[in-house]
């Protein structure tokens, strides 16, 4: 039975170690979270995403298909990086877009997302 149990705690110590470990294809954490943000069709959304990233490496990486306005600004306040959603006049339904920020020089291997927000956009009259 101690043969089993010390077997059992190698393997569980084996496992951590490997799961845990810091390979060179992953340098840092990928966060990825999925918000719904609610707006009427006459209005403006402004989604404040924050300082996550660099803001020069921030991008679009699924564009809305139902917006008049879709697009990345930085706020001169804060410093904030905000999504800024208009619809299509007349559209009323579900639209999404997804943002990805990184950290490091561009195009270098440093280079990794950081931060991926997948935002719903729920529209009604």
């Amino acid at each position: 039975m101690k043969t089993f149990t010390r077997f059992l705690l190698i393997c569980t110590i084996v496992l951590v170690g490997v799961s845990c470990s810091n390979d060179d294809d992953g340098k840092s954490t990928t966060l990825i979270f999925t918000p719904t943000a609610e707006i009427s069709n006459s209005n403006t959304l402004t989604y404040d995403i924050g300082v996550f990233g660099d803001p020069e490496l921030t991008t679009i990486i699924y564009q809305a298909e139902n917006a008049r306005i879709s697009e990345l600004r930085e706020n001169p306040e804060t410093g904030n990086i905000e999504y800024v959603y208009q619809a299509n006049e007349g559209f009323i339904g579900t639209d999404r877009v997804h943002i990805q920020t990184e950290t490091g020089p561009l195009g270098s291997p440093e280079s990794s997302p950081v931060m991926i927000a997948r935002i719903t956009i729920k529209v009604s009259e």
